[in-house]
């Protein structure tokens, strides 16, 4: 019995402790920002459209890349966008990757089959496409579009 007479005491005691207001979430300040591009000259609305944002140049423009956006295709015209970016430099590169096999196709000298771009629009027939001509600066809040034709 002098359990239970502890244990309510207990429980009436915590019952008049006043509670703590909740914690207010932190305020976003680290200059985050939206990245959309517009990616126009599809030839066709199969497949997707393959979105890649890059941090370095390591891996541009064939590696996986930071992030990937897939979006469906619509029209001759498709956008994707890249939430929550932080300051800093960046290069995209893009694929209209018709057969949805995840990649971009090439023929057997190496030149691709299916629709690529890159950010600043700077694609070549023979060669891959540059980061120093690819990148591109990111502020802080401030969102950014970039418009992106396509190479078949």
């Amino acid at each position: 019995m002098t359990t239970s007479r502890t244990m309510l005491a207990v429980l009436c005691a915590a019952s008049l402790i006043p509670l703590a207001p909740a914690a207010a979430s932190p305020t976003r300040d680290d200059g985050a920002t939206t990245l959309r591009l517009e990616v126009s000259a599809l030839r066709n609305a199969r497949g997707t459209l393959n979105c890649r944002l890059f941090t370095e140049p390591a891996s541009f423009p064939d590696g996986e890349g930071a992030r990937t956006v897939r979006a469906a295709i619509t029209g001759n015209q498709v956008s994707c966008a890249f939430d929550d970016l932080l300051p800093g430099t960046y290069a995209v590169a893009v694929v209209h990757d018709e057969n949805g096999n995840g990649k971009l196709d090439r023929n057997f000298l190496g030149i691709p089959t299916e629709g690529y771009g890159v950010s600043n629009n700077r694609t070549y027939a023979a060669s891959s496409p540059k980061w120093e001509e690819s990148r591109f600066t990111v502020a802080a809040r401030e969102p950014a579009v970039l418009r992106i034709s396509l190479r078949y």
